[in-house]
């Protein structure tokens, strides 16, 4: 009796069509392996192929005629890696690569991590996850582009920037808005800027709309434009700042040296970082007395005659010998708006620095100016500088003090650059919300002797 009851319970316990739902199961499994397989036949026939001939060779005659043409495969396999091994990346390991990358970094736990992010949301019975429309994996930056849900902003997405950083085992995340309703997420798990780029030879005719300084982290070249621009350069001690002015300075040379362009330098501690180039300066004032005063003076007294002479015949100066593009560096500019003792100095050098970079850009007179502590105090004029260039800093305020606040939501964390990359940073200009992250050229102090000896100034 006890015994008849628990097997009627059983019974009861079991649906009715347990087989066939032990059938689907494994003929949708089976569909599934067929379907995977057939796709990875196509996607790898540099794979595929060859063990299809060694499939056959086996069944057509024997298997050790199979097991020979899979040893002599792998063989020629081996003997491509070795021989040539960057069309062997191309055609097999990439591919391999991004297909397992894809799948077991994103495709499989996407569900999960958007819902331990709280990046889902719970609608009746369901739960609503933002859909992965678009996946490319890089060698250095995947890119995946989202639909996010109804009721989601790029904000929400941004401040889960750093936890979807660890949940991809990336080291660096940056949240963009592709278009209204997509989100843009910029996965970093290599960083293709720890290399060390050398400076490279400059154009016989240089580009003043376009001078290359370095590269940027796609590994296209890095260009900036001078002509019609001031550039501001902010970094901690030892970030690159003179990196950065002297790849554009190399860049310069060709020009320097036809007489189209005039390097003004205002180097306030004592010419330590600028002297050894001297002879590619037209001017070169190295303390904050009257040599600099002497230096801005005269550049506001270029711009003002050129403005008499160019207003209502030309909207932007067209640098030639006669008139050359007028290239003012100030290494630290701290040095000359916050720690002048002299108050009548000070306001001079304000009301010349504020003439030189509202009125100075029209009339073929640029100003690059370098600052280590960009606090508003130090940096009022900073909106003045329509390219602004931000190294590694100390603070995450500095960063938005720099390149604004939007930029370091887009993944502008200047903070966290490590000390061994000197030159690296990020870019941000007047008129696009897009921040580069680059890498400046490495100049030695062989190469600006060779530069400083090559295009020397005309006389």
């Amino acid at each position: 009796m006890v015994r008849s009851e628990t097997r009627q319970r059983y019974e009861t316990a079991l649906p009715s069509d347990v087989f066939e739902q032990v059938v689907w199961a494994v003929l949708s499994g089976l569909s599934r392996l067929v379907w995977m397989l057939l796709r990875w036949v196509v996607l790898f026939p540099m794979i595929s192929v060859p063990l299809a001939a060694c499939g056959f060779a086996a069944y057509r005659w024997d298997w050790p005629t199979g097991a020979w043409a899979f040893g002599a495969f792998l063989l020629l396999l081996v003997v491509w890696r070795l021989a040539f091994p960057r069309t062997f990346r191309r055609w097999v390991s990439r591919r391999i690569r991004i297909r397992w990358r894809a799948w077991s970094v994103y495709r499989e736990q996407w569900a999960s991590v958007c819902a331990l992010h709280g990046l889902t949301s719970q609608l009746n019975d369901s739960v609503l996850v933002p859909a992965l429309q678009r996946l490319v994996i890089g060698d250095a930056v995947d890119v995946l582009t989202v639909r996010m849900l109804a009721g989601q902003s790029t904000t929400d997405w941004q401040r889960q920037s750093e936890a979807l950083a660890h949940a991809f085992g990336a080291s660096l995340v940056r949240v963009r808005t592709a278009q209204p309703g997509l989100v843009q997420i910029e996965v970093q798990h290599a960083d293709p800027l720890s290399q060390v780029v050398p400076v490279a030879s400059p154009d016989d005719c240089p580009d003043l709309a376009a001078i290359r300084i370095g590269v940027r982290e796609s590994g296209s070249p890095w260009f900036v434009r001078l002509i019609g621009r001031h550039l501001l350069v902010a970094g901690a001690t030892g970030a690159g700042k003179g990196g950065v002015v002297w790849s554009i300075l190399a860049g310069l040379g060709p020009a320097i040296r036809d007489g189209l362009v005039q390097v003004w330098v205002v180097d306030p501690k004592g010419g330590m970082e600028f002297g050894a180039g001297h002879a590619l300066f037209s001017r070169f004032a190295y303390d904050t007395g009257e040599a600099t005063l002497a230096l801005l003076r005269d550049a506001a007294a270029v711009l003002s005659a050129r403005a008499e002479r160019l207003r209502g015949v030309a909207r932007q100066h067209v640098p030639d010998v006669a008139e050359p593009l007028i290239v003012v560096v100030i290494d630290e500019i701290a040095s000359l708006t916050a720690y002048i003792t002299d108050r009548k100095v000070k306001i001079e050098v304000e009301q010349l620095l504020g003439l030189l970079l509202s009125q100075g850009r029209a009339v073929g007179v640029s100003a690059i100016a370098c600052v280590q502590d960009p606090s508003k105090d130090v940096l009022a004029l900073r909106q003045l500088f329509p390219t602004r260039i931000a190294l590694r800093l100390t603070e995450a305020t500095q960063a938005a003090m720099v390149l604004g606040q939007a930029a370091r939501d887009r993944g502008a964390l200047c903070e966290l650059i490590p000390d061994s990359l000197p030159g690296v940073g990020y870019v941000a200009e007047d008129g696009s919300a897009e921040v580069t992250r680059v890498r400046a050229f490495h100049v030695t102090d062989d190469d600006i002797a060779q530069i400083a000896s090559n295009y020397r100034p005309p006389a």
